[in-house]
């Protein structure tokens, strides 16, 4: 299982930043790209970066952060926000992107979606985001008219082996997953699924492993100490 740490990018800066009685010092900076570089110094191959601001306008936001990123040596760069038009994934991954997360905007065209995903394979992963059970456009408290469950069944009715849930009400909120809602996706998707919000102890991690979880992706946990990258690491390698 893989852990993948998350650096928010909001203004041009990190959006995630300890605050003062953090318990994890070494990841404090202002700058998403020294960021990125304490997490691949901590033993990172991925970063799963957010661009909120992309995320809100649906555009391409803070592109040379996100190229500097993609062109440091020994790491991987997952981006997602703003991503709502084809042009827009080729021009991430021309950059050196090397996974670009495609979200409920444009999944729900199924037409550009199994076209993105025949170019480029494994380099476009579906991401999806639910609350309550149903999809959410990224960036808005918007659902869409179809079941986390069956948008899941269409990306791999596509030939896609591999997605990334996130569920809304548990994000950021330090609470812990929906635990019973991913064990579902995971039970009947026949994919690789990572999953992202929620993540909030080393039990947590233990148990999402156990149920088969992929991956994880950690943002304010790391951010809070509540969670050390190394011993996260440690825990999914056992």
């Amino acid at each position: 299982m893989q852990i993948i740490p998350a650096v928010d990018i909001r203004d041009g800066r990190s959006a995630l930043v300890p605050g003062v009685d953090t318990l994890t010092r070494i990841v404090n900076s202002e700058d998403p790209v020294e960021q990125a570089i304490i997490f691949r110094e901590l033993g990172a191959q991925w970063i799963h970066v957010t661009d909120l601001d992309g995320s809100f306008s649906g555009r391409l936001c803070n592109m040379r952060l996100i190229q500097e990123m993609s062109e440091l040596p020994g790491l991987k760069i997952e981006y997602s926000g703003g991503v709502r038009t084809k042009e827009q994934v080729d021009t991430l991954i021309s950059m050196g992107v090397e996974r670009v997360m495609l979200r409920a905007s444009i999944l729900r065209n199924k037409a550009i979606t199994q076209q993105l995903f025949e170019q480029y394979g494994d380099r476009v992963i579906a991401g999806v985001d639910g609350r309550d059970g149903m999809v959410t456009i990224e960036g808005f408290a918007t659902a869409v008219s179809t079941s986390v469950l069956n948008m899941v069944a269409e990306m791999r009715d596509m030939g896609m082996k591999q997605i990334a849930y996130t569920d809304l009400r548990r994000s950021g909120m330090m609470k812990g997953p929906n635990i019973e809602g991913i064990e579902q996706i995971i039970s009947t998707s026949g994919m690789k699924v990572l999953i992202a919000g929620g993540v909030n102890n080393y039990d947590t991690i233990r148990l999402l492993k156990k149920l088969g979880a992929a991956g994880l992706i950690i943002g304010k946990a790391i951010y809070t100490g509540a969670i050390d990258f190394r011993n996260a690491q440690t825990i999914a390698a056992e």
